[in-house]
């Protein structure tokens, strides 16, 4: 094991450049290190590697690692300072071509530092397939000459011999070294045909760790049924990048200013930097094995992976007081808080949470610890945090989202608090989709207000035509008046044969008592108007207020055009009140001017009359006889009338049932339409949760059964149950029942009010929510255990979070079950740490291990058994998974007693498991 030293970073894993192909000066083959005289070949070669922004490097030769010792003594003496960390790779050829151009295959051992010392052992036992004078087997430290290393190969049974000789049979190989397998552009597959290089590319590829290409292999080599017969197994394997430089103008454009001037060379050499996470050790290159995916723990790119912005990165917090240490510097990317109990796990992070964002911590926690006595009011440590662009809060002032510990259990208790932060997360994620929902709950207010009209029009017209039919009743049946007059012609008759009356003078008596009849009847009617509006005059209008409403309502609208459209409205008020009092005054003129040519009428035809009406009025019956002619004849005009405005009102009747029915099919269709849209919609920009809508009236019917009497059965009630298709269907029909009576309502309710509301009842549409294949929210019951509730709560308060600010999670793993910290969690940290800093206190293995945290944080609290050596109460060890050395005994100091990942294997639940679990992923040997 690597003793500690300054390649472990107290910040955890970083993302360095690394590269593990570079010839050293003097190398076997190849060797194009040329210098000007009296410059040292080796003094450059030194400056080069120095200056460069690369900070681990393979130092490469063929057969041999005489060259890797010059180097480290004469690098060592010129930079004692240096950060540079450098392994050793042996280059070798294996006895095997599985290429069209008859190539032998370049692998490369890298080995780790603790096992240099049995370097030259390992040399001394690897056989060369090759041949000395006389035929005599010789090992790789015997070879000389230039030749020699060139024409030598090796086998992977020789390999294989030469480490357990070195290393024992039961040593354990990538504890000292890794296979590194040259790849060309196609991996390293044969000719098509080729059965038997088919079978050596195969285990050849079992028997490498990693393999040595550019971007174009990665795809590849990430394939677990790349084996010749697609079925068999094989673990993913990372691939890296190297310069493979053998000169200083090929080091110089890889490792200097990386830029050529030949443009085919600058995009080559861009595109091929191997970007590693981990400490500059052996153990931290070896993490790339546990996570070969791109971007986990090695990627090849031009530029940093998975990069955020500094001002939304927590650097490190800083406390002034006694108890803390004076800083704790952050990972950028997942930190793991980890401790027993009461040791400032939750202590830390509640300070962090209270340096950003005072009155949100204060909002969810009482105090950084328990007891009265760590309340906020009571602490008077002062802490501040340090952002990655090295501003305090107060100088650039952050966010964060915080969630102490239990606070997604309780959110999980509730499904409906959960459903109800559906909504602002699924609109502030779907713009597009929010527009539409508030147009289309408009455009269903507007049907419904429609409706409400229709039905009020409806009832109106319905009571009209009631009223119609009692001045029928009053005035009589028609066909009886009929008769009637037919009697009183007869009498008449009789009258004019008795009195010897001339026909030519009763039939003038009738048509001038009629015309004065319906004159004075015409009078009658304008005295009644006259009652109505006789108060009217130019000082003294009639109407007082006129209000236009708008549907939908321009609410809705930006707040400049609402005040244009005000202002119109205002102006059209004001003219429309005016003309309309002005038609009232100009009524009321006409009318008394009507009433005035009446009763002139009146006068003229009884004095131009006078003589014959006083002859026929001296006969009293006769008199009496025409005058109930008249009446009789003015009544079928009457009832005429009447009979024409009721069949007039009932095509008005009809027409509003055909709009009642219109509305509530368009109603239907535009909750239809925004349940399809939504699931059109392109969600994914909010990853692993499904949107969608569910319409329905099943859970609110009671709205209705409460207005309406179900205990008897209707056409629209059938065993208590209110058929509601059928009243949309035919909403005619319904109206008439509830006018009529046959659908009876519950006591002092008005059938018009209780036609409106069932009418215009409308399905309630509700949001839900698909994870995992589970639901949230919508009528039925959530099919996520509270487990995935809290999962999902913890998504939601993510995407509502609406940025990338730091996460500051308190032990997640109290409110989630087992499965979901594996299935969910694991692969949700993983995922989210690439996009912004999580900052977790847990005590669970699997997050920490599993989610691969860059930064573990080791807290203790001083105590007789557990010291802190500078007697601070509370303290922490800083950093990586792969920062391991094993317990010193009787070391003062409880942090600095062993290594970050020995710590967690004591204090995590199942920690040694979790790393076992870890590292066998991909089948690798066990620790």
């Amino acid at each position: 094991m690597e003793k500690l030293n300054n390649f472990n970073d107290s910040r955890g894993s970083i993302w360095r450049k690394w590269d593990l192909h570079v010839h050293t000066p003097d190398t076997k083959l190849n060797d194009n290190y040329k210098t000007n005289d009296g410059i040292d070949k080796w003094d450059q070669f030194c400056d080069i590697i120095e200056n460069s922004d690369v900070e681990a490097f393979g130092l490469t030769d063929y057969f041999s690692a005489a060259n890797y010792f010059i180097f480290l003594n004469k690098f060592s003496k010129k930079y004692p300072d240096s950060i540079k960390r450098f392994f050793l790779n042996i280059e070798l050829r294996l006895n095997e071509s599985v290429n069209k151009e008859q190539e032998e295959v370049n692998i490369h051992l890298l080995f780790n530092p603790s096992s240099i010392d049995k370097i030259d052992k390992f040399l001394n036992k690897l056989n060369i397939v090759k041949t000395g004078k006389d035929d005599t087997p010789i090992v790789c430290s015997e070879l000389k000459t230039k030749d020699e290393f060139k024409s030598a190969t090796v086998t992977r049974e020789n390999i294989i011999s030469a480490f357990e000789q070195t290393f024992g049979k039961k040593a354990i190989r990538q504890d000292h070294f890794l296979i590194i397998t040259a790849a060309n552009n196609d991996g390293i597959r044969p000719m098509r045909g080729k059965m038997r290089k088919e079978v050596i590319t195969d285990e050849i590829d079992k028997f490498t760790d990693v393999f040595l290409g550019g971007i174009q292999n990665v795809n590849y080599f990430l394939k677990t049924n790349r084996l010749e017969d697609n079925e068999s197994f094989i673990s993913k394997k990372p691939v890296i990048s190297g310069c493979d430089a053998h000169s200083f103008k090929e080091l110089s454009e890889y490792l200097g200013k990386r830029i050529t001037e030949e443009k085919n060379d600058i995009e080559r050499i861009l595109k091929d930097v191997t970007w590693i996470k981990a400490d500059k050790t052996f153990e931290g290159l070896r993490q790339i094995l546990y996570e070969p995916d791109p971007g986990e723990r090695v990627k090849i790119s031009p530029l940093k992976p998975d990069s955020k912005d500094d001002f939304k990165v927590i650097h490190k917090i800083r406390f002034k007081g006694t108890d803390f240490p004076e800083e704790v510097k952050l990972n950028s990317n997942l930190c793991s808080i980890i401790g027993s109990r009461s040791s400032g796990k939750s202590a830390l992070l509640a300070y962090i949470a209270h340096a950003v964002d005072k009155e949100l911590t204060e909002e969810l926690v009482k105090g950084p610890g328990e007891g009265s006595e760590y309340h906020w009011n009571k602490i008077d440590l002062r802490h501040t945090i340090e952002w990655a662009n090295g501003k305090s809060n107060n100088e650039s002032h952050g966010k964060i989202v915080y969630i102490p510990q239990n606070y997604l259990f309780a959110k999980s208790k509730d499904p409906n608090e959960i459903k109800d932060k559906i909504e602002p997360v699924l609109f502030m994620h779907l713009p597009e989709f929010k527009t539409q929902y508030l147009k289309t709950i408009n455009l269903i207010d507007t049907k419904n207000v429609a409706i409400s009209n229709e039905v009020i029009s409806w009832f109106n017209i319905s009571n009209a035509i009631q009223t119609y039919r009692e001045e029928l009743k009053n005035i009589g049946d028609k066909n009886s008046i009929k008769e009637e007059i037919k009697q009183t012609d007869l009498r008449i008759n009789d009258l004019k044969t008795k009195f010897q009356l001339s026909d030519e003078d009763i039939k003038k008596y009738q048509t001038i008592s009629a015309k004065i009849a319906v004159l004075q009847n015409k009078n009658e009617k304008i005295n009644d108007q006259w009652i109505q509006i006789g108060n009217v005059s130019k000082e003294q209008n009639f109407f007082k207020i006129l209000k236009i409403s708008l549907l939908p309502a321009p609410d809705s609208l930006p707040s400049n055009l609402q005040e244009q459209i005000a202002s119109i409205l205002d102006n059209e008020e004001r003219r429309i009140l005016n003309n309309v009092n002005e038609k009232i005054i100009e009524y009321k003129d006409f009318i008394e001017n009507e009433k005035q040519t009446h009763e002139k009428n009146i006068a003229k035809i009884t004095k131009t009359n006078i003589a014959l009406i006083e002859k026929y009025q001296k006969n009293i019956e006769f008199r009496a006889l025409v005058k109930k002619l008249n009446e009789h004849n003015q009544n079928i005009g009457i009832i005429e009338t009447i009979e024409a405005k009721i069949d007039k009102k009932k095509i008005t009747q009809d027409i509003c049932e055909k709009n009642i029915k219109l509305a509530l099919d368009e109603r239907k269709l535009l909750i239809e339409e925004l349940a399809i849209s939504i699931d059109q919609t392109d969600q994914s920009m909010i990853e692993g949760i499904k949107f969608g809508i569910e319409f329905g009236v099943s859970n609110h019917i009671e709205e209705i059964i409460q207005i309406l009497n179900t205990k008897e059965r209707t056409q629209f009630v059938i065993k208590g149950d209110f058929q509601l298709d059928s009243m949309r269907k035919k909403p005619g029909d319904f109206l008439n029942a509830i006018n009529t009576g046959r659908q009876k309502t519950i006591a002092h309710n008005n059938p018009k009010d209780v036609a409106r509301r069932a009418l215009t009842f409308t399905e309630k549409i509700l949001f839900t929510a698909e994870m995992e294949g589970d639901k949230i929210g919508g009528f039925s019951e959530p099919t996520m255990t509270p487990g995935k509730r809290a999962l999902f709560a913890l998504r939601l308060i993510l995407a509502e979070s609406n940025g990338t600010w730091p996460l500051l999670i308190d032990q997640p793993e109290d409110d989630l079950d087992s499965r979901s910290i594996y299935d969910e969690v694991v692969p949700f940290l993983k995922d989210k740490k690439k996009e912004r800093q999580i900052i977790m206190v847990t005590h669970n293995a699997n997050l920490v291990v599993g989610a691969d945290s860059e930064q573990i944080i080791v807290a203790n609290r001083n105590g007789d058994d557990r010291q802190n050596e500078d007697g601070k109460q509370f303290n922490y060890l800083t950093g990586s998974i792969e920062f391991s050395y094993p317990k010193i005994k009787n070391c003062p100091d409880t942090l600095n007693s062993r290594g970050v990942r020995e710590h967690a294997c004591d204090i995590l639940d199942g920690g040694k498991t979790a790393f076992e679990l870890r590292r066998n992923k991909y089948n690798l040997t066990k620790i």
